[in-house]
């Protein structure tokens, strides 16, 4: 077999970049794969680059690393591609939170849902679109594995105008099983969980523990827990039972993922402000993003020592597994023809879920092989959860139309057909600040 050849488009992320190349110098079928790092600012890209051979050099494999900022001249060949991109970088995601909050709407993340997500997408679906459409060119026989959020969306807007295999991957339930099993006090390795939602909003089915039937004993933990709502303070926002899952699985009867920092943007109810802080114990998860956007500078400034080697590299690069989405174990099921199966897969719904819109992106069970990635049907879910869902899967619809036509007036819809805005005149004054604040990234709308 040919030495397989992976490019990441978007290798400047400070995560995802560092914790692929440490899987791939730890797999036996891709350590010595050919990776080419794509990257539009040249700086990172060169950062990157030496960071990934001095990885390979230091784990002893013979991976082949190079860079370029033009992607045409990395993707002929390729098997797989990756992208995982932010048009504007940590300054538009900001003001895809500031700029809302001015219009009293506020959002724990803003990369998926609200206003933000909406933002959000009308940067990154004609960039993906377009890289989907080089690769029908140079590369058609590619996989293309999308971590850039919002993931459905642009899944969907990349399955939508061209003919390229695209599958969206979150390691969002590996954090909902890791904080189900604490709870329940076993092993995370050992919970097997099945879900079925949307991206950011997927909903646990079936939870077993050395083939028992766990949920009945996780329900009573979440009962109690809403009994004492002075255990909720400070929680974690990744970690236990949280505040707004346990109300949702009150409401609905099934627990959903990935944990309120994500969940409470598709319900408008639990993101008030009171006494200056965010209510129902989502303070902590905004603080977290905040953070996030506060640290890029100084990560960027320890992974550049860690590339030219003034400083030691993160010791759980070398010896830990770190990629959560799972993108080295798909490629190697893929290139090996190696049945596996995958907690979750951003598909095409086509009737895996039968009760909500084929043309949809979801989020189920998947297996993975020669074949490709393939999602696992899960039948109906129940009415209350998909309608809840049906109505985020056809604004997600009105979104990637818009973000492909620079319609405004499609743009205005798929803003006010999200719960979080509640106010026409608003949603209108909001839109055209955040059209013009970003125009730079969205030709498709200029006057």
């Amino acid at each position: 077999m040919a030495k397989p050849k992976i490019v990441i488009i978007g290798a400047g992320s400070t995560v995802f970049t560092p914790g692929l190349i440490a899987d791939l110098t730890r797999s036996e079928s891709l350590h010595d794969a050919e990776v080419v790092l794509v990257d539009i600012d040249p700086r990172a890209v060169e950062v990157m680059v030496k960071l990934a051979r001095r990885l390979a050099d230091q784990k002893g494999v013979a991976l082949r690393v190079e860079g370029t900022t033009d992607r045409r001249q990395a993707l002929p060949g390729a098997d797989f591609v990756t992208t995982t991109i932010a048009v504007g970088g940590a300054r538009a995601w900001e003001r895809d939170l500031r700029i809302p909050e001015r219009y009293g709407i506020y959002q724990t993340v803003g990369d998926s849902v609200g206003p933000g997500g909406v933002s959000r997408a009308l940067r990154h679906v004609p960039e993906l679109v377009a890289i989907a459409r080089d690769m029908e060119e140079l590369c058609p026989q590619a996989w293309l594995l999308n971590y850039t959020n919002p993931l459905s969306v642009n899944v969907r807007a990349v399955r939508k105008a061209t003919s390229i295999r695209c599958v969206g991957l979150c390691h969002g339930i590996l954090h909902t099983r890791r904080a189900i099993a604490q709870d329940l006090g076993v092993p995370p390795d050992e919970l097997h969980l099945v879900a079925a939602g949307v991206n950011h909003l997927s909903w646990v089915l079936d939870m077993r523990y050395r083939g028992e039937d766990v949920y009945p004993r996780f329900r009573h933990l979440v009962a109690q827990r809403l009994r004492e709502p002075e255990r909720w303070a400070s929680r974690d926002p990744y970690g236990g039972l949280q505040r707004v899952s346990a109300t949702l699985m009150e409401v609905y009867g099934l627990y959903p993922s990935p944990g309120d920092r994500h969940v409470a943007e598709f319900f408008p109810y639990f993101l008030r402000v009171e006494g200056g802080q965010l209510a129902y114990g989502l303070q902590p998860g905004l603080d977290l993003t905040n953070d996030i956007l506060a640290g890029k500078g100084s990560l960027w400034d320890h992974l550049r020592a860690e590339a030219e080697g003034t400083a030691p590299i993160d010791p759980s690069l070398l010896d830990e597994a770190r990629e959560g989405e799972r993108a080295v174990s798909i490629m190697e099921a893929i290139l090996r023809d190696r049945p596996q199966h995958e907690l979750a897969v951003n598909v095409p719904n086509e009737g895996l879920i039968p009760n909500l819109p084929p043309e949809g992106i979801v989020e189920v069970p998947g297996v993975v092989s020669g074949y490709g990635v393939r999602g696992v049907a899960v039948g109906e879910l129940p009415e209350g959860i998909a309608a809840v869902l049906s109505a985020r899967i056809h604004q997600q619809e009105l979104t990637v139309d818009a973000a492909l036509t620079g319609d405004r007036e499609l743009a205005l819809q798929a803003m006010l057909a999200d719960p979080l805005v509640q106010d026409v005149e608003a949603a209108r004054a909001m839109l055209d600040e955040l059209l013009e604040t970003h125009a730079r990234y969205l030709p498709q709308f200029a006057l």
